[in-house]
């Protein structure tokens, strides 16, 4: 069975399992254009309906052409984490107040925008309705499940510096830290379909997997040699 595993977030990791490989590659939207306005933070939290629906359409497009292009028959991906608007309070004491000895206020700190939960949850939804068109079994995982499965810790102190330094260790290329993360969300579903399996990552002296690049020089040195 190839199996798949998604990492969503404004930058998508995205990993395959083939015949005991895996591969991995990154999802980028580069079709939105900066103004000078994108830097002022109403700009940054508003809500823009033309901009997240052409992300949408995008993500949509990329994530039917992965499953199809290799021929994905089930896929996991990392649970949402729960929203906080607020954000974490930090305390700030003012030495120089002669009030009960020192004054301490409290202010908001971090947070996530309702933009950016927004176009996550969107990202979430377009990728569960793209594999219920296509009859493909979706599932979503905790992080702390495939991080525990994957690096043997559900919350390591660097978990992504941990998953990029075990697909080092186990041989498996990566694009960026998203898709090391989606081959650990990969990794859990096989261990979960497969729990007495005895698959083991990319053995480090087989043969790599080609790049799309590799493949497509690959196919149009047997067309030259064909017609010589």
């Amino acid at each position: 069975m190839i199996l798949g595993g998604l990492d969503i977030a404004t930058t998508t990791g995205a990993a395959v399992l083939k015949d005991g490989i895996f591969t991995a590659e990154t999802f980028v939207f580069s079709g939105a254009k900066k103004s000078i306005l994108d830097d002022a933070e109403e700009k940054k939290q508003a809500l823009d309906a033309v901009e997240l629906g052409k992300v949408f359409d995008w993500f949509e497009r990329v994530v039917r052409v992965w499953i199809l292009t290799h021929g994905i028959q089930s896929v996991a991906i990392e649970e949402p984490l729960r929203t906080d608007f607020s954000g974490r309070k930090k305390a700030v004491v003012d030495a120089g107040s002669n009030w009960a000895g020192k004054s301490v206020t409290y202010e908001k700190k971090g947070g996530i925008s309702l933009k950016t939960i927004f176009k996550l949850h969107g990202l979430e939804a377009v990728a569960c309705r793209v594999c219920a068109q296509l009859n493909i079994p979706a599932v979503f995982v905790n992080q702390a499940t495939w991080r525990a499965a994957f690096l043997g810790h559900g919350r390591p102190p660097d978990a992504k510096s941990e998953a990029v330094k075990m697909c080092r260790k186990l041989g498996i290329e990566i694009s960026s830290v998203d898709s090391a993360e989606a081959v650990g969300v990969c990794w859990w579903l096989d261990r979960t379909l497969n729990p007495y399996s005895h698959r083991r990552a990319n053995d480090l002296f087989a043969d790599k997997p080609l790049t799309n690049a590799q493949r497509q020089i690959q196919e149009a040195e047997k067309l030259f040699k064909a017609a010589t």
